[in-house]
């Protein structure tokens, strides 16, 4: 990952910014606030580790400045003795975590791994695929030869497909279907399907679809599609769909996820230490604080107290009898989803926005 470390302790930044280069990430480091502003300006990076007290600007007023510039970059604060009431606010600014002075090194590699694993996971959820990462996947689909193209009459197909269906008023075996053979173009899809590991399916201008069939039926056709690829590992990516469309089957593509399930529950579970507080409350039952704590989930009981409140003020957990914490109903629906989502390697559906 791309490193941003902030820290005017000029011996301490460089010991870390040099463990982190022998883990393999590429760092950039800033010896004050108001460099580490300058820098977020115009670099983006994966992570972002901050000082909560640097000179010229502090780590909260990069935070704050990195959630409008830079809102993909996760922030870790970095904390001295007397500051944890501060990073603890930090981390409901956005902050993901913090981290305490002298270094843990493990402690820090652990808060890495999450981030990352973070990351995949909102991605498993399509909350942070950028165009970038939708041409990742359709690349590296299409060097495999595992890349299908259905386009309707506007669209063009993308570089290395092996093969090209399309959709035309008039249809031409055995590449070119008109509307009304959607079962001869399933059946075309499904035999690529069939012989492809991760198989990617790269449909665009479907309005033909919809125009004969109806926008329900191009919605169970999405549903559908997507669930073959998911069977295989792969994924369908829609482009130049409307965006009506767009907004309705992405709602659908949490496999089976219930309506009422709100993304930002399933948002704040892609945060893997709160989904394995809701795990664990979820097989265990209504649970005391101090059994979650006992499980050492995170490695300070402030950290804890704020993943509980998050996940409280995100109506996953609520607390019941005695004081002890249990998942919500839709607590419940957004976990299920989750768990099924982690199943796959890859998101079964993407939309492109361009």
């Amino acid at each position: 990952m791309k490193i941003l470390v902030a820290d005017d302790d000029t011996t301490l930044r460089e010991e870390l910014a040099g463990l982190l280069r022998e883990d393999g990430h590429a760092i950039v480091t800033v010896a004050d606030g108001g460099e580490a502003l300058r820098t977020v300006e115009r670099e983006s990076f994966d992570v972002a580790l901050l000082d909560l007290r640097m000179p010229k600007a502090t780590g909260l007023d990069v935070l704050h400045r990195l959630r409008v510039v830079r809102p993909e970059t996760a922030v870790v604060m970095i904390t001295g003795e007397g500051t944890i009431d501060a990073a603890v606010e930090a981390m409901k600014g956005g902050a993901v975590d913090f981290v305490e002075k002298p270094y843990d090194l493990e402690v820090l590699r652990r808060t890495l791994r999450m981030v990352e694993e973070e990351r995949t996971a909102r991605a498993l959820l399509g909350a942070t695929r950028t165009e970038s990462d939708i041409s990742g996947i359709v690349s590296e689909a299409a060097k495999r030869g595992a890349l299908l193209a259905i386009l309707g009459p506007r669209a063009r197909p993308p570089p290395g497909a092996s093969r090209v269906l399309r959709i035309a008023a008039k249809g031409a075996s055995p590449n070119v279907f008109a509307p009304a053979q959607l079962y001869q173009l399933n059946s075309a899809i499904e035999t690529h399907l069939s012989a492809n590991e991760r198989p990617v399916v790269y449909a665009d201008d479907l309005s033909m679809i919809e125009a004969v069939h109806g926008r329900e039926d191009l919605r169970a056709w999405i549903r559908h599609m997507s669930g073959k690829c998911a069977a295989k590992g792969g994924t369908l990516v829609l482009r130049s769909l409307d965006a009506e469309v767009a907004s309705e089957v992405g709602g659908d593509s949490g496999a089976g996820a219930s309506p009422d399930v709100r993304q930002g529950m399933l948002e704040s579970l892609a945060n893997p230490i709160r989904r394995a507080v809701v795990g664990f409350v979820f097989a265990s039952g209504p649970v005391a604080y101090s059994a979650i704590l006992k499980k050492s989930f995170v490695d300070s009981s402030s950290k804890l107290s704020f993943h509980l409140q998050k996940l409280q003020s995100d109506g996953l957990l609520t607390k019941v009898d005695a004081g002890r914490y249990s998942v919500t109903d839709a607590g419940q629906r957004a976990w299920h989803v989750v768990r099924v989502l982690s199943e796959h390697k890859s998101p079964s559906l993407l939309i492109s926005k361009s």
